[in-house]
């Protein structure tokens, strides 16, 4: 199974150690620069998903080695991650001016590390369903070393919601005996959801025979799992449904080259990143909304998201907020999930230059 592949730049051992360690327990693979020379040889000569790039660094700072690796035809669109022990509104403006994607502070933290990281690099999601919490601690220990990311629930109910939420989710791993919600019912409910998309539904159930498979597949589960589940099962099954390079379902393939670059006026260099993790918030509260029927709340957001994005320098952004109030006004469900789920990719793409024009 080919994981994510991280190249991180750094000539300090402890950062090295440190940040190797966080980015191997979330699942990815990683490859070590010690000076800006050898990042920009070996990105322009190997196929990185992301760079995370110390700015202070022997041979060739991050800065030059950036301006570097987008000369080069393979790492062009590479997203690369700045990382600097001061910050300030001067030093980021640099980093993007360079062509890096984005700035974190030092030293890292590792939920905002993590956080980034999946900003930039897609890792098809494994929904885990299971109410009891050694049990999910169990699988999310086999998944460690996986392509995949995993998103949990407790119950069916809360499976239904992260189905809604959540993108990317590829497969879900569902226990069938659970409270406020089965299993059956659960599964049963998201199939109905999905449309011409299909996603793997694989039943974790103690019950055995063909019977308990008959059910299972009735409730729309594709596979079925006997527990006790072991790790080199799981990921046999795993292995057998997903394509760790697939994209995720309902999103076409598209290249590098067709990733939007917007040029922001240098002096939003710092308003900027809070401004786009909003729109990520708005994006996920909208489809939380629709659930609930919440059409004047999703058409005050829409025609929030319309007046203010412009100012920022993202009009495309304003164009969809216009869009996702008029479908909120007319009660256009189908389209207000369309545009949310347009928005989160849009996000999830675009790369910011500070520069005018």
């Amino acid at each position: 199974m080919d994981r994510p592949r991280i190249l991180l730049a750094s000539h300090k051992r402890e950062n090295q150690l440190i940040t190797r360690r966080i980015l191997e327990k979330a699942g990815y693979a990683v490859d070590i620069a010690d000076n800006g020379r050898q990042a920009v040889d070996m990105a322009s000569s190997a196929p990185y998903d992301l760079l995370i790039m110390d700015i202070e660094l022997p041979e060739m700072d991050g800065l030059a080695a950036a301006i570097q690796i987008r000369h080069s035809l393979r790492a062009k669109d590479l997203p690369i991650i700045a990382l600097g022990s001061i910050t300030d509104e001067a030093l980021v403006r640099q980093c993007l001016s360079a062509g890096m994607n984005e700035f974190l502070p030092m030293p890292l933290d590792e939920q905002t590390l993590a956080a980034c990281i999946d900003r930039w690099v897609s890792r098809p999601a494994v929904l885990i369903v299971d109410d009891m919490q050694d049990s999910r601690r169990l699988l999310e220990h086999f998944l460690e070393d996986a392509p995949w990311r995993a998103v949990f629930a407790k119950n069916g109910v809360e499976a239904i919601a992260a189905f809604k939420r959540e993108e990317g989710i590829s497969l879900i791993l569902m226990d069938m005996e659970m409270p406020v919600m089965d299993g059956y019912t659960a599964a049963r409910t998201i199939a109905s959801l999905m449309g011409q998309n299909t996603i793997p539904i694989i039943a974790m159930t103690a019950h055995e025979g063909e019977a308990e498979i008959a059910k299972c597949r009735k409730a729309g589960c594709t596979e079925h799992i006997s527990r006790p589940v072991t790790r080199e099962r799981l990921l046999h099954t795993l292995s057998t449904h997903l394509q760790a390079s697939a994209p995720a379902p309902g999103h076409a393939p598209r290249g590098p080259e067709e990733r939007p670059v917007v040029h922001i006026d240098p002096a939003l260099t710092e308003l900027v990143p809070r401004f786009l993790d909003n729109r990520r918030k708005d994006a996920a509260e909208i489809v939380r909304l629709l659930t609930g029927n919440d059409l004047d709340a999703i058409r005050i957001i829409g025609h929030s998201m319309a007046g203010s994005s412009g100012g920022y320098g993202f009009p495309e952004i304003g164009t969809i907020g216009k869009a996702i109030e008029n479908a909120a006004l007319s009660a256009d469900h189908a389209k207000i999930k369309e545009l949310a789920e347009q928005l989160s990719e849009y996000l999830s793409r675009v790369i910011v230059v500070a520069e005018k024009g």
